[in-house]
């Protein structure tokens, strides 16, 4: 939009073909303009008529110029213009179009003015924030704000007007969880950690305050804790155990055929071999034909979470850890309890109505959490008021119940690969978070416990939260069981479910996981048709040293699935922020229902 200049006149007498085509010198009133191509000019309209306009500028200095769309602007409104070319006696400038980010301040001052509203820092924050979310910001539009706003006191002003924007929900337990993943506050398995701990305050609190209720809500906590069927790695386990106590019972017996004669022992290895390989090909068959688009895509991300034993080994002799690996997993005592923890924890059920196996399992560390409490809930009845206390003031006791609540919120790898797992896992936190902020009030006739129903209040309303993103937004946290660690996830799918339903062969995922010994790490994940690409952001370089060397490993696992796989890795350069680089970015808008977690979305 050219602006030509009707009062800035050349000042030099000398021909224009002496005056540089790039820079001019003009006279306006008193004063002298030195002007430059690419130069920007900002001021106040100090007058507009028809399709002049006159910017008054800081130093006094003003001019007048031809603007086709002149009526636009008001008087006293700040405007900024670029001088695009220098010809003769006129200037030609374009308006640009975000001229009131030059100067904001005075833009949203101006703005408040104009509303006849007082400049009050909530007032002015809200007239910053429409601008930030590119929102109107005449008057109406202000004092819609102003009135939403003031709905929620406690809020940052900039959440209600990003949620108003993205059309979200407004209620205070979303406003809550939008300042929560604004903040990166959000990790359900770290609020997860704080849910454990307040549950032990609480047992601890009765087991010292009011004994004579030790046994029932002992029996009923373990009642909610012990929900569900054992994890795949407890089924393994104990497969396990059976297995060798099998094994030690029958090994020194000789083998004979239906009719009661001996086997050569070489024959019964080769008979074993044989009948492995048709296993292991049915196996493969069954994998084959139900590796749909979900099961390959789930495959496809439990590989690359997956601690392979080749990879776990690269980890523990990197020196990323002294201590990586553990002979238990994460359900037995002996991944829960230190050593000495277990010894003083056996010694102090000596009295207790427990069989020796059971004493004998916390000592060692071989028997689960699960088992344990398993035990424990049945011999409440049989405990004396001052046993039942006492084992509620345990801190071992806490921790076997902290690890086995957390068992049931997590998702290995070989869990993530099953069908529904994820919803499985979901339903559970969502009726345990709800049981547990309700506990107290069950037991003792009112909430007096508030660590712990405030925590799980908050976590629910998490979920909650996450069910709305999903109407529009494809996202979901995965609390993750990796080999010796609990790790945070955070799974985008980048690609908007209308693309998606167009074209379901192309498909980008971002993987985002807090790690303890490989730390932040981020995995973009590209699929078009079988070909699939990966870029690994990493937080240092001892970890992309470490995965330089050992990509070959998920390499050779992917191809092995029948995909063309190729990876980068690079330095991170910023955290991934749900909200500016997911949610907010790009976000589409329309309304909201319910939905039931399931990444087949």
């Amino acid at each position: 939009m050219p602006i030509i200049s009707n009062t800035v006149q050349n000042n030099s007498g000398n021909s224009s073909a002496t005056i540089s085509s790039r820079s001019r010198t003009y006279r306006s009133g008193n004063s002298t303009l030195h002007l430059q191509e690419g130069q920007t000019l900002k001021g106040v309209v100090s007058d507009v008529h028809g399709n002049e306009i006159t910017l008054s500028m800081d130093d006094g200095t003003s001019f007048t110029g031809q603007l086709p769309d002149a009526n636009q602007y008001s008087i006293g409104q700040k405007a900024a213009f670029q001088i695009t070319s220098l010809d003769n006696n006129t200037i030609y400038m374009k308006a640009l179009s975000n001229a009131y980010l030059l100067d904001m301040d005075d833009t949203i001052e101006q703005a408040l003015e104009e509303a006849g509203l007082p400049k009050s820092t909530r007032n002015l924050d809200v007239v910053r924030s429409l601008l930030q979310n590119q929102q109107s910001i005449s008057r109406n539009n202000i004092l819609a704000s102003i009135r939403l706003c003031a709905g929620y006191p406690e809020a940052d002003v900039d959440t209600i007007i990003t949620m108003k924007r993205l059309d979200m929900p407004m209620t205070p337990e979303n406003v809550r969880q939008f300042e929560n993943y604004r903040q990166q506050t959000h990790q359900l398995l770290y609020k997860m950690d704080s849910l454990s701990d307040s549950i032990g305050d609480m047992l601890n609190a009765i087991g010292e305050q009011v004994p004579r209720l030790a046994k029932q809500v002992g029996v009923n906590l373990l009642n909610m804790a012990l929900e569900g069927n054992p994890t795949i790695e407890e089924m393994e386990l104990a497969g396990n155990q059976e297995t060798i106590q099998s094994s030690a019972l029958v090994e020194d017996m000789p083998l004979t055929d239906e009719e009661g004669n001996p086997i050569a022992k070489e024959q019964t290895e080769a008979d074993s071999a044989v009948i492995a390989e048709e296993m292991t090909e049915e196996t493969e068959a069954q994998t084959e034909s139900a590796g749909g688009p979900l099961a390959r895509m789930k495959q496809l991300l439990s590989n690359i979470t997956d601690g392979n034993a080749a990879a776990k080994n690269a980890v523990a002799e990197s020196g990323l850890t002294d201590d990586f690996r553990t002979p238990f997993i994460h359900e037995q005592t002996g991944f829960i309890l230190s050593p000495e923890e277990r010894q003083a924890f056996a010694k102090a059920l000596a009295d207790y109505p427990l069989s020796d196996a059971v004493k004998e399992g916390i000592a060692d560390g071989t028997l689960t959490a699960r088992q344990f409490l398993t035990e424990a809930q049945k011999a409440f009845s049989e405990m004396s008021e001052a046993q039942a206390s006492s084992l509620l003031t345990s801190k071992s006791f806490h921790a076997l119940i902290k690890g086995q609540f957390l068992s049931g919120w997590t998702l290995s790898p070989e869990r993530l690969k099953q069908e529904g797992a994820l919803d499985e896992v979901y339903d559970k936190m969502s009726r345990q978070f709800e049981a547990l902020s309700k506990f107290s009030e069950h037991i003792l006739g009112k909430d007096v416990f508030t660590g712990v129903s405030g925590n799980a209040s908050d976590m629910s309303e998490n979920l909650d939260f996450m069910r709305t993103l999903n109407q529009t937004f494809q996202y979901i946290q995965l609390p993750l069981k990796l080999q010796n660690q609990n790790a945070h996830g955070d799974l985008y799918v980048m690609t908007r479910k209308e693309a998606l339903k167009k074209d379901p062969n192309h498909l980008k995922v971002l993987l985002h996981l807090d790690m303890d010994y490989l730390g932040t790490l981020d995995i973009q994940i590209s699929k078009e048709n079988t070909a699939v690409t990966t870029k690994f952001f990493v937080s240092s370089k001892e970890t992309k040293n470490l995965l330089e060397q050992n990509i070959e490993l998920l390499s050779a696992a992917i191809n092995k699935q029948g995909y063309a796989f190729t990876s980068e890795l690079t330095m991170k350069e910023k955290e991934v922020d749900i909200v500016n680089d997911f949610i907010a970015a790009e976000a589409p808008v329309g309304d909201f229902k319910r939905y039931n977690f399931d990444l087949r979305a």
